[in-house]
């Protein structure tokens, strides 16, 4: 725990941060699950608040990740009830937690005046505030990280190993990212391990001993259990963790890459890559340590998701996306020029707070959890849910997609189990689309357009929902 005198210092810096965060949970707290929150949050959460904890295990439909995030919220629901608001609520000490490692991290490698700039850039970042959005396990891998990063570089090793322990019993991303904290570990003490590289990896290893501990006896109970690790083929994810072809290789290339460009953080990659080529000859070891820690698990991550079918979504650089802003801030602080410097910040902000309003065409998929354009979804969801009541459409009528696909006790905690079937156009009634669902094909999509009439539209932002009936057939 810091000093109290270190957070009397750190007040006026961290308290507009940690207000904002407090602001967006309440002005979000009616939202529903989300994503793979509706799975990893809700389902998970609700699972072991219905069992009362009497099992470690959830079904084997629901079965792959580790118990950690659904107990809590699940203890959470115990305590404060069991609804999206406090569920919502229960994620603000995580938020907290990252502003306050955050402000650590800008301390170490920022001079005072630029702290606080160095920290609005961070929390500007689209992805960031999207998950925070939401109930998301994101945001506590992003905590945890971050706390690893701090203890290794203050040299806590109890703290290391507490963090690491609580990584190895999260998410499957997070026990990948165990690896990248072992190697940042690694990397950042070569000057000491240089002369006897063994030793230091054996020093540097007793902080991951117990991670090491927790998450083999987790895996083994959990073979014990389905019989399989990492993975199902039979369970409805399983199609995601198939090996690639070469042509799926390069394409995940390509998507790691969009990934790391997109909404508004290719001017942070631009301006770090230039200022990185200006100061080549006269890099600190402040540089050299950004360096370590971001491209570290960018390279770690991407090394092992590159193989496989899933999905691979903005949240998933996170980490990434901080460490690219802190160097990037870090390199700006050292132009000379000071009316340049505000201009190239300026610029950095403005790019990023852009990447809320990127709109793709129809056609391309986009990363709704990761920018607040997703906002309204909430809202018209609501509102075409009541349309389907009043017109007394049943919902087993009616198809829709992911994240649609789940019932309002499912997105909403509440006692409506009813839910929309898989969309099939050749024999279903009715269609609820919107261009937040990125399953429809090019060819549903114009199916749609050609052989479906719009029986009831809703638009807010960038959020389109549309209840499709389809056209009567010829006589």
């Amino acid at each position: 725990m810091p000093h109290a005198s270190t957070i009397r210092q750190a007040l006026p810096t961290v308290a507009p941060f940690g207000l904002f965060m407090g602001l967006l949970t309440w002005y979000v707290r009616d939202n529903g699950f989300f994503w793979d929150s509706i799975l990893l949050a809700s389902k998970y959460g609700q699972w072991y608040y219905q069992t009362g904890f009497s099992t470690l295990f959830v079904p084997p439909a629901l079965a792959g990740y580790p118990p950690l995030f659904g107990m809590y919220l699940a203890a959470g629901w115990h305590l404060f009830g069991k609804t999206v608001q406090a569920s919502h609520f229960l994620m603000l000490p995580f938020m907290l937690g990252i502003v306050w490692q955050v402000y650590v991290l800008a301390k170490q490698y920022l001079s005072p005046r630029w702290v606080y700039l160095g920290m609005l850039l961070i929390f500007l970042d689209p992805t960031l505030l999207a998950q925070a959005a939401q109930v998301a396990s994101d945001l506590v891998l992003l905590f945890l990280y971050l706390l690893c990063a701090n203890a290794i570089l203050q040299k806590r090793p109890l703290l290391l190993s507490v963090a690491l322990v609580f990584m190895a019993l999260h998410t499957p991303r997070s026990q990948i990212l165990v690896v990248a904290v072992f190697l940042t570990h690694f990397l950042l003490n070569w000057p000491e391990n240089r002369k006897s590289p063994l030793l230091g990896v054996a020093r540097a290893l007793l902080p991951y001993l117990p991670a090491g501990i927790a998450l083999g006896t987790w895996l083994m109970l959990h073979y014990q259990h389905f019989g399989w690790i990492g993975y199902s083929r039979s369970s409805d994810w399983g199609a995601y963790s198939a090996f690639v072809s070469p042509k799926g290789f390069l394409r995940n290339l390509a998507l790691i890459a969009w990934r790391l460009l997109d909404y508004g953080h290719v001017a942070l990659w631009l301006t770090s890559t230039l200022l990185l080529w200006l100061f080549r000859k006269n890099l600190s070891p402040h540089t050299r340590d950004l360096l370590f820690l971001l491209l570290v698990p960018l390279f770690t991550l991407s090394s092992v998701l590159v193989w496989f079918t899933n999905p691979i979504g903005h949240r998933y650089w996170l980490v990434v996306y901080v460490f690219l802003g802190l160097l990037t801030v870090h390199l700006l602080q050292h132009i000379t020029l000071r009316q340049g410097r505000l201009a190239v910040f300026l610029v950095l902000c403005a790019s990023l707070v852009s990447g809320h309003f990127w709109l793709y065409p129809e056609k391309i998929a986009k990363g709704w959890d990761a920018t607040l354009g997703h906002l309204p979804y909430f809202k018209l969801r609501t509102h075409m849910l009541v349309y389907l009541d009043r017109q007394q459409i049943a919902w087993e009528q009616v198809g829709s997609d992911f994240p649609n696909l789940a019932s309002p006790a499912e997105t909403d905690l509440t006692q409506d189990h009813r839910k929309f079937q898989p969309k099939d156009l050749a024999t279903q009634s009715y269609i609820f689309y919107s261009n937040v669902f990125n399953g429809f094909t090019d060819q549903e999509l114009e199916a749609l357009r050609k052989d479906w009439i719009v029986r009831h539209e809703l638009r807010e932002g960038q959020v389109l929902m549309r209840l499709y009936q389809k056209k009567a057939a010829s006589p």
